[in-house]
């Protein structure tokens, strides 16, 4: 055989050993390790401080069971309600629109008006004026300035009127509301036209009850 063939024979086999040698080394290593953190029976627990082991039986990081959440006596939220005095409005305001697309006649806006026992006044608005001079409710025009042009009423026409009172000024709240509430419908039924809240929302009789109950309270 040729001296340079035994050569890398020679060379060839060596390295097989080498490779062979360092598997076996490597997997011996793996099973030693393995025996180490898996065997329960090792000694390399018994080192660890008792302080540091984890008490499972109880800590204070346990979830505790919270109490069922204490149910609201209905009965009792209902009569605190119903015993709270309802404030009434500071100011109250109610309209009448016009049916009509023309709008309401201010000729015939006065006599109504006059029927009522309405008075014009230096405001250029009507009022309903007390026997103690005192100004019950006021009427204005439904659109900017809000005046009436009294010597012009018979061309004058508005869509509609509107109606306010403060019964914080009024010595009788609840009797000048009443002779608001009158005026108001006496308007919308000879006149024909729609009344409305201050929200310009068709007027509901729970609406006038609740307020008319609020001011006998106050």
């Amino acid at each position: 055989m040729d001296k340079e063939v035994l050569r890398m024979v020679i060379i060839g086999l060596g390295l097989v050993v080498v490779i062979a040698l360092f598997v076996v080394s490597h997997f011996k290593n793996k099973s030693s390790r393995n025996r180490n953190l898996y065997n329960k029976g090792s000694s390399s627990l018994g080192s660890i401080d008792d302080s540091l082991v984890i008490k499972t039986e109880r800590d204070e990081f346990d979830i505790i069971p919270l109490d069922p959440p204490t149910e609201v006596n209905d009965d009792r939220t209902r009569s605190v309600d119903e015993n709270e005095s309802p404030q009434p409005p500071a100011f109250i305001q109610f309209s009448v629109v016009a049916h009509s697309e023309q709008g309401f006649n201010g000729l015939s806006l006065q006599q109504e008006f006059d029927v009522l026992g309405l008075v014009f006044t230096d405001l250029q608005i009507y009022q309903s004026i007390s026997a103690n001079s005192d100004v019950r409710f006021s009427i204005a025009c439904l659109v900017e300035p809000g005046v009436f042009p009294i010597n012009e009423m018979s061309t004058f026409y508005c869509p509609g009127v509107v109606f306010f009172m403060q019964p914080d000024e009024m010595d009788d709240p609840v009797h000048c509301f009443d002779e608001l509430v009158t005026s108001v419908n006496h308007i919308a039924q000879t006149l024909h036209g729609e009344v409305r809240d201050a929200a310009h929302a068709p007027l509901s009789a729970e609406s006038l009850q609740a307020i008319r109950h609020a001011l006998t309270l106050s």
